[in-house]
C-alpha cells in the first residue's frame, strides 16, 4: 500500500473520531440540559436516543447511496449534514428543536460510518484490509477521548452549548479535506464505469503510486458481483446477515446505556459535570487501546473468537460497575477496563463486515447492520431512563442492559465469515 492509500485511512479514521465525538455529546452535554430545563430522567432518556433513530436512517439510506452513487459523493454529504444539525443544536432554545437537531445529526453520523467503512476497505489490499478497517473504527473511541479530554475544561468556562459548537466547527473543517484528498474508490469506478472512468481510474492510480491500467477489464467481470440490498439474504449471506444483525443490536444497547448513561451516574453521585466527563474520557482511552489492540492482535488470531471474548467481557464489565462506585478513582479504574472491552468490540464488528460482505455489497451490508443494529439501539440509552424513574437500583439495571453484550458474544461464534 502507497502513502496516499494510508492517508485515505487515516481520513477515514478522523471521520470515525468525529462521528465518535458528535454521537456522545449529547452525553457530554446532558447534566447541563437536565439543570438549565429541568429535564426528567425518564425525558432524558428519549433525549439521549433520538441521534440513534437518525443513525438507523442515515446508515441504511446513505449506506446504499455509497455504493450506487460513490463513497466521495456521500462522506461530503454526510460531513454537510453533521456540520448544520450540530450548529442547530447549539442554537436550539429548547428541547424539541435540540431533539430535531440530533435527529438530522444522526443521519449524517450514520451515513459516515457506512461510507467511511467503504471507503477504507477499497483503498487497502487484502493483507491489510481488517487491519485498517478496524482501526478506522476504532477512531470512534478516539473521537470521545479526545472530546472528553477538551471538553472538561471548556465545560467549567463555558454551558453545555459548547460541546455542539465544537462539533460543528470540527465537522467543517473535515469537508475542504476530503474534497481534497479522498479520490473516488478504484472499486467503485470499475464497477458502475461512470463516463470517463477509465481516465479518472488512470488519475488516481497515478496519484496513489501504482501502475496505470491501459483498459478497464470486460463488462460482464464487474457485473458478476452482487448488488443491492436483497443480495444480502442470497448466495450464502442470509444468516451471516441475521447474525450480525442480531448480535450488534444487543451490543450497541449494552453500549450506549453504558457511555451515555456514565456521566448522569457520576453527577448522581455528587460529582461536577466536569468530573463526569472525565470518568468518560478514561473510558474511552481504554477503548482507544483496545480498538487497535484488537486490529493488531486480529492479524494473528480469527476475529471471531476475540469479538465473543470481548462481547462477554464487555457485559462483565458493564454490570460490576455499580459495585465501584465508592472512589472516582474506582470508577476510573473500572471503566477504563470496561471501555477497553466495549469499544473493541464495536470496532470488531467493523472487521467483520469487511470480511463477510465483498465490495459490492459492503455499504449495504454495513449500513444495513448498523441502521437497524442503531435504530434498535433507541432502547439503549431509553430503558435505563423508564427503569431509574420506577426506582429500579443502578446495580439491577446494569445487569439488565449489559446481557445485550453477553447474548451477542454468544452469537457470534456462530458466525462463519465468508469472503465473495
Amino acid at each position: 500500500m502507497s502513502a496516499g492509500q494510508w492517508y485515505v485511512v487515516a481520513i477515514c479514521i478522523g471521520i470515525l473520531a468525529l462521528d465518535g465525538y458528535d454521537v456522545l455529546s449529547i452525553a457530554f452535554a446532558a447534566p447541563g440540559i437536565t439543570e438549565e430545563w429541568n429535564v426528567s430522567k425518564a425525558t432524558l432518556g428519549i433525549v439521549l436516543s433520538l441521534e440513534l433513530m437518525g443513525m438507523a436512517l442515515g446508515s441504511i439510506i446513505m449506506g446504499a447511496l455509497a455504493d450506487s452513487r460513490g463513497r466521495r459523493p456521500t462522506l461530503l454529504l454526510g460531513l454537510i449534514i453533521l456540520t448544520a444539525g450540530m450548529l442547530v443544536a447549539g442554537m436550539a432554545p429548547n428541547l424539541y428543536v435540540l431533539g430535531a437537531a440530533r435527529v438530522f445529526t444522526g443521519i449524517g453520523i450514520g451515513g459516515l460510518l457506512a461510507a467511511a467503512t467503504a471507503t477504507s476497505s477499497d483503498f487497502c489490499n487484502d493483507k491489510n484490509r481488517s487491519l485498517a478497517v478496524v482501526l478506522v473504527a476504532g477512531g470512534f473511541a478516539l473521537g470521545v477521548y479526545l472530546g472528553a479530554t477538551f471538553l472538561a475544561p471548556l465545560l467549567r468556562e463555558y454551558d453545555w452549548r459548547v460541546t455542539f459548537y465544537l462539533g460543528a466547527l470540527l465537522s467543517l473543517g473535515f469537508i475542504p479535506l476530503v474534497y481534497l484528498l479522498v479520490p473516488e474508490s478504484i472499486t467503485y469506478l470499475e464497477r458502475k464505469r461512470p463516463q470517463g472512468a477509465l481516465e479518472r481510474i488512470q488519475t488516481i492510480m497515478k496519484r496513489l503510486g501504482h501502475s496505470v491500467p491501459d483498459s478497464l477489464p470486460p463488462i460482464e467481470a464487474s457485473q458478476a458481483h452482487p448488488v443491492g440490498m436483497a443480495s444480502l439474504f442470497k448466495s450464502g449471506l442470509g444468516l451471516i446477515t441475521c447474525i450480525l444483525l442480531f448480535a450488534y443490536l444487543g451490543n450497541v444497547g449494552t453500549y450506549y446505556y453504558f457511555v451515555k448513561w456514565i456521566p448522569m451516574i457520576v453527577t448522581d453521585l455528587g460529582y461536577s459535570s466536569s468530573e463526569a466527563t472525565n470518568v468518560l474520557g478514561v473510558i474511552s482511552l481504554g477503548g482507544v487501546i483496545g480498538s487497535v489492540g484488537l486490529s493488531i492482535i486480529a492479524r494473528f488470531l480469527p476475529i471471531r473468537l476475540l469479538m465473543a471474548l470481548c462481547l462477554v467481557s464487555a457485559a462483565i464489565g458493564v454490570a460490576a460497575f455499580p459495585y465501584f462506585t465508592e472512589t472516582l478513582q474506582s470508577m476510573k479504574l473500572v471503566g477504563f477496563v470496561t471501555g477497553l472491552f466495549i469499544f473493541a468490540a464495536i470496532s470488531g464488528f467493523f472487521g467483520l463486515f469487511a470480511v463477510s460482505y465483498p465490495s459490492s455489497l459492503l455499504g449495504s451490508g454495513t449500513g444495513l447492520v448498523l441502521g437497524i443494529g442503531r435504530g434498535g439501539a433507541v432502547l439503549g440509552p431509553m430503558i435505563p431512563g423508564f427503569l431509574f424513574a420506577t426506582g429500579m437500583m443502578l446495580e439491577n439495571v446494569a445487569i439488565i442492559m449489559a446481557s445485550g453484550s453477553f447474548l451477542a458474544g454468544l452469537l457470534v461464534l456462530f458466525l462463519r465469515p465468508q469472503k465473495l
